[in-house]
């Protein structure tokens, strides 16, 4: 059942990417968060967390470029993203240069610590609802030549957060060593 975390649980995801991707809304369509939630960047200031069954999941606030070397509040959101398992690294559909996008949040990472590079990480293509579908396509391609699992979705398709819910399932059977 889904429930509130606790001081005690350590997240097991980290949900990242880019100032106003949507980290936010995806955590509270996928647990009982009530995280902020608005049209412009950096609403989110402090990590916030959300249980998905037995997984948490912390919403790590928006990345910038220049972010491992201290620009804005980058190295305290990227020693959040140590302590987890996975990542769920969120690209807009809006994006004009979705790769580019996941390039620059890579390289942060990397810069930070290369063992943030090492994890298991999910690519999800977000606010899908936002492009046409042969945009969305095109855009989801090109991320696929740099990391093959993406899926694209929008917390206002059923269909595509279920997708986005199947790849947590596999995480919670994974931890339960199914």
């Amino acid at each position: 059942m889904r429930g509130y975390p606790t001081i005690k649980n350590l997240p097991t995801a980290a949900i990242a990417g880019f100032p106003n991707v949507g980290k936010s809304s995806l955590l509270n369509e996928l647990t009982r968060a009530q995280s902020k939630v608005a049209n412009y960047p950096f609403t989110t200031l402090e990590p916030n967390l959300g249980v998905f069954y037995e997984l948490v999941l912390a919403d790590i606030p928006g990345l910038i470029e220049g972010a491992s070397g201290g620009k804005g509040l980058g190295m305290k959101f990227l020693r959040h993203i140590e302590r987890t398992n996975t990542l769920f690294h969120l690209i807009s559909a809006e994006s004009d240069d979705p790769a580019g996008d996941y390039r620059i949040v890579r390289k942060e990472l990397g810069q930070y610590a290369k063992a943030l590079l090492e994890k298991r990480e999910y690519v999800l293509l977000s606010k899908s609802d936002l492009a046409t579908p042969a945009a969305v396509k095109k855009k989801a391609a090109a991320l696929k030549k740099l990391n093959p699992s993406v899926t694209a979705f929008s917390i206002h398709d059923s269909d595509s957060v279920e997708r986005v819910n199947r790849q947590l399932h596999k995480l919670i059977k994974e931890k339960q060593g199914a």
